[in-house]
């Protein structure tokens, strides 16, 4: 074998799962789909659904069974083809007792995000009684509760699990990272056609400081100094984290900035060697996101890391002081400083990937950069460190941090982002002048591959257009659009919260909705607006705000009396009473569209049929292309 001919092992086998639904089956898919029972999978839990399809947990074609689910508990491995495979923390997905007792052993759901979007399928094979204590013993090897880790599963009352196989459709990612989020296909045909004899991936889930970096560069540096050609690769968790933790879009920022002014390793790295190689660290440094959720579980988590890395087609990953900690409530560690560490010598199954150990790093005065402190504190050296805690302190109150901690760039993203965070609400404009952005509308629709357009839904009360909206949202995410429901009630809750439902307020709430209904439609978006809009004239200036085809105006038709019996809040009763005013349809009248676009009449048809009526609508008319985006 050359030198330069990486092997890629997977975790449990030769080839990686892919469990995508091939493009040519997907509307075909969401056929059935829309027929079976549904399972919703917690946001926090799509991100391992996503990982087990694309490959990154191979071998797992679903979530575990109750014989492999307690057997890592107990013996940190998994078997295929009759070997063992290092495997430290069991994955499978959570059910409340009610969906236990509804779902069957060998049906097939269709799984769903919190936000009702179809995103793929799982067939059962086996629901079972998920034993909290066992696996929080395990997995974080202590009997406390009071950590971020254990609160994952403690705070969820679902105490069953699935097993079973899943298909998915392809994940739509944060539009801010979506260009790093590789999957270990597209990973391994990057690494082998980049040359690279040794990969390093490097696991964080904080903005780097300058000790951060140093992980990085000793672990190049020493792959590079033993012979090898190496790239190393800023690997960050983008899945769920804690509620204090920075959000991924931030975090992407400040390493996008770093990689662009090529700062990681500046000032620290040895510049004596890198002047006798024909390229430069910077040279071989690549980003690439990780949608995987943080279980903060230390050593064990630090296993899981690599095995995520080996998949990918790494060959060595970072494993640093504390890697995947957190302490106690109260501040006690669980962990000591290495554990992870010594954890890959005491594995009881296989995994190639190789740790690349690194101690404790910081600036120290005496030398004039970042080195380890096994190295440089016993000289008696002094070591310019912070808190974190009094880092983020710092940051929050807007304060520069010593660039001998952060660089500038890093630090000045994070003050924006929490100058933003704590900012007041309620800005006033004075001598405003519209701005260009310079990406036009057409920029956006040629990008999102579709049209920009409101598409209005109009009706008595309780005829249904929420619930169309709702649906008809789903199906056009489905499908890859950029699409968003600016809904009556809510927009009532915040921007309109000042108007009642007299005329002249039934006017204004429509004159604004129109208004922000064309800052979507200029974004590109597909935008559902679901308003009672019982006035036609106020219908129609929401029409001419927008440019001419881009207003689609659909009537939810449904008889008064059909509504009625809908009315669930029982607001018709109330104002046919009194105690409502200025109720449409009662006391207060609704003028039905002259001609609409479309006319769906939700008391003949299901709310599944009104979409599509819609949808159907959209194709034809060149507004959407049904899996454009795939």
């Amino acid at each position: 074998m050359k030198k330069n001919d990486v092997s890629y092992p997977s975790q449990g086998g030769e080839n990686l799962i892919n469990r995508i639904i091939p493009e040519v089956e997907r509307e075909a898919f969401i056929q059935k789909a829309l027929k079976r029972k549904t399972y919703t999978i917690s946001s926090a839990d799509l991100s391992v659904f996503y990982r087990i399809a694309d490959g990154v947990l191979s071998p797992l074609e679903g979530p575990m069974d109750s014989c492999e689910f307690y057997g890592v508990l107990e013996k940190e491995t998994i078997a295929r083809e009759g070997k063992q495979y290092a495997w430290t923390i069991p994955l499978s997905f959570a059910v409340s007792k009610k969906e236990a007792d509804a779902f069957e052993v060998g049906e097939t759901l269709s799984v769903k995000n919190e936000y009702g979007v179809i995103v793929g399928a799982l067939e059962i094979s086996q629901i079972y009684p998920f034993e909290k204590e066992v696996y929080n013993r395990s997995v974080y090897g202590t009997e406390r509760t009071d950590h971020p880790g254990p609160r994952i599963y403690n705070d969820d009352s679902r105490d069953y699990l699935l097993g079973g196989r899943i298909w998915a459709l392809p994940q739509l990612n944060h539009p801010a990272y979506d260009k790093y989020m590789l999957s270990p296909e597209e990973t391994r045909v990057l690494f082998k056609s980049r040359g690279w004899e040794r990969i390093v991936a490097f696991q964080t889930r904080n903005a780097l400081h300058r000790a951060h970096e140093y992980a990085l560069v000793y672990a190049m540096e020493k792959l590079t100094k033993e012979g090898n050609f190496c790239g190393v690769v800023l690997n960050p968790l983008v899945g769920a984290l804690k509620s204090d933790d920075i959000p991924a879009q931030v975090r992407m920022a400040t390493y996008e900035a770093l990689i662009r002014s090529k700062l990681i390793g500046h000032g620290d790295k040895d510049t004596d060697f890198w002047k006798n190689q024909k390229y430069d660290l910077a040279d071989q440094l690549l980003l690439i996101g990780l949608g995987m959720k943080m279980y903060y579980a230390g050593p064990k988590e630090a296993v899981m890391h690599a095995i995520y890395r080996q998949n990918y087609g790494f060959t060595d990953i970072v494993i640093g002081r504390k890697h995947a900690d957190a302490p106690f409530d109260d501040g006690v560690p669980v962990w000591g400083d290495f554990d992870a560490q010594e954890k890959f010598a005491d594995l009881s199954g296989e995994l190639c990937i190789k740790p690349v150990k690194v101690g404790f790093a910081g600036y120290f005065e005496e030398i004039g950069r970042v080195g380890l402190t096994n190295e440089f504190a016993d000289k008696g050296y002094q070591l310019i460190s912070i808190s974190g805690k009094d880092l983020r302190k710092k940051l929050e109150g807007g304060q520069q941090i010593d660039e001998r901690i952060m660089r500038k760039p890093v630090s000045q993203i994070l003050i924006d982002y929490y100058r933003q965070k704590n900012k007041e609400k309620g800005i006033k404009s004075q001598n405003i002048t519209w701005h260009e952005s310079g990406i036009t509308k057409k920029d956006r629709e040629r990008r999102n591959k579709h049209k920009g357009a409101v598409i209005w839904l109009t009706g008595l009360p309780s005829s249904g257009k929420s619930t169309v909206a709702v649906e008809l949202q789903a199906l056009l995410f489905e499908l890859g659009h950029h699409t968003y429901i600016l809904d009556g009630d809510n927009i009532r809750h915040g921007l309109n919260k000042d108007l009642g439902f007299s005329p002249q307020d039934r006017q204004e709430n429509i004159r604004r909705v129109g208004e922000i209904a064309k800052l979507f439609t200029d974004g590109g978006f597909l935008v559902i607006t679901s308003f009672i809009s019982p006035y036609r004239r106020d219908r129609d200036a929401a029409r001419d705000i927008n440019t001419k085809g881009d207003f689609v105006e659909v009537f939810i038709k449904a008889d008064v009396s059909v509504c009625e019996s809908r009315d669930a809040k029982g607001l018709y009763k109330k104002a046919r009473q009194g105690e409502i005013a200025e109720f449409t349809g009662v006391s207060a009248p609704y003028e039905e569209p002259l001609n609409p676009e479309i006319i769906v009449d939700t008391a003949g048809q299901t709310k599944e049929e009104s979409a599509k009526t819609i949808l159907n609508y959209l194709v034809q008319n060149k507004y959407v292309t049904i899996w454009s985006s795939f």
